[in-house]
């Protein structure tokens, strides 16, 4: 296999990874194209931290293979990732240090999308970054959903005990 097919190879993987994720819902092919084009792939046997938590890195991932955990400031899991998930959305957004840590479940594969050539591309492409904005913000709103319903519960128990 000659290098220019291997890397036709990679971008294509690259592409699949993107086009599947929940990030690229609306996205044309030629913007996954450009992202895929300033992304990489990375791979964490379990166990490994992808990110921890107060970390300055502000890129955003998408995990391609296996399952990661989100791990409080505790270090207790307190999410799954699955295949096609998004994360290290909120220090994308808001360009400040990790607010959590995601540690490797399974053998994982994640591709980087580095900050600045991602925000370079959204400047370029109003459209784009919009439908990206609104898919990260239902990422986000979902989170939010699950974390007050692991609240509730949390205050049920208490009240339960109490």
């Amino acid at each position: 296999m000659t290098v220019a097919e291997n890397y036709n190879d990679v971008l294509m993987d690259l592409k699949q990874i993107i086009a599947s994720s929940y990030l690229a819902k609306g996205f044309t092919e030629e913007f996954i194209a450009q992202i895929a084009a300033i992304s990489e792939i990375r791979n964490f046997p379990a166990g490994e931290y992808v990110v921890r938590v107060d970390d300055p890195s502000t890129h955003l991932m998408i995990l391609a293979e296996g399952t990661a955990e989100i791990l409080a400031v505790t270090g207790d899991p307190i999410a799954y990732i699955k295949p096609n998930m998004p994360f290290g959305e909120v220090s994308f957004l808001d360009r400040r240090r990790r607010s959590s840590s995601v540690v490797a479940h399974t053998d994982c594969k994640v591709l980087i999308m580095n900050e600045e050539p991602l925000r370079e591309l959204l400047r370029v492409q109003p459209e784009m970054a919009v439908r990206a904005l609104v898919n990260l913000s239902t990422l986000l709103c979902d989170r939010l959903r699950k974390a007050n319903q692991q609240i509730a519960a949390l205050n049920a128990i208490e009240e339960f005990h109490v």
